[in-house]
């Protein structure tokens, strides 16, 4: 029953103009990767330049956002369409329910970003692995992270994803930027602690320690 609950949900998120966007906005990092190597940086540009996108594009902007898309929509849709009813109905503990959701949302979400983060880590650095690896070791802990959060919010409100949009524009972007206090309730700082711990030292951009 857990496999069925597990193809039903990975079928509901994946519907065509869903699938279509996802895909889009994960191949973005891509394409702004390779475009930035026609300028013909030095080798400390093009690290410099690396480090912006993979922090700012990858884990402030692509990462939060299909993570909201897929999370809100792994209960949200059903509750939205009234067919939650129906699976409710089966004898299935709701806690199961749940997890089996979070989880095929949580890999859906890391098998969008954290390739392409690997790929336009290495393009955009010319052949430098190390950076586009750690953060992609930082967007499957953070894609847990935020995965967890919208999927909770879709259970608890019908706006999850304006929720989830201002949580991630105004928290994250605003008052994390501003207040040092308000980081340690940050997904984006926790996932950027993430790969400062697996990268060279200095090399990434974060505020708080991996413990936190």
């Amino acid at each position: 029953m857990t496999g069925t609950l597990a193809s039903l949900t990975l079928r509901g998120l994946l519907n065509r103009r869903r699938t279509l966007l996802l895909i889009l906005l994960s191949l973005l990092i891509v394409v702004v990767a390779a475009l930035s190597r026609l300028a013909e940086p030095t080798e400390a540009e093009a690290r410099q330049f690396t480090t912006v996108l993979l922090a700012d594009f990858g884990l402030g902007v692509l990462l939060p956002l299909v993570a909201v898309i897929v999370g809100t929509a792994a209960i949200g849709s059903e509750l939205e369409d009234g067919t939650i009813i129906y699976l409710l109905a089966k004898p299935i503990p709701r806690i199961l329910i749940v997890l089996v959701k979070l989880l095929v949302a949580w890999v859906l979400v890391v098998a969008l970003v954290a390739p392409v983060t690997v790929v336009a880590g290495i393009v955009a650095s010319s052949g430098d692995a190390e950076l586009g690896a750690a953060y992609a070791v930082a967007s499957v802990v953070g894609a847990l992270e935020y995965t967890a959060l919208f999927l909770a919010l879709s259970i608890v409100t019908s706006r999850a994803l304006v929720i989830g949009l201002a949580y991630v524009v105004i928290w994250e972007g605003v008052a994390a930027g501003l207040f040092g206090g308000t980081r340690i309730f940050s997904v984006r700082q926790h996932a950027l602690a993430v790969a400062d711990a697996f990268a060279t030292d200095g090399a990434v951009p974060a505020e708080l320690a991996a413990s936190t």
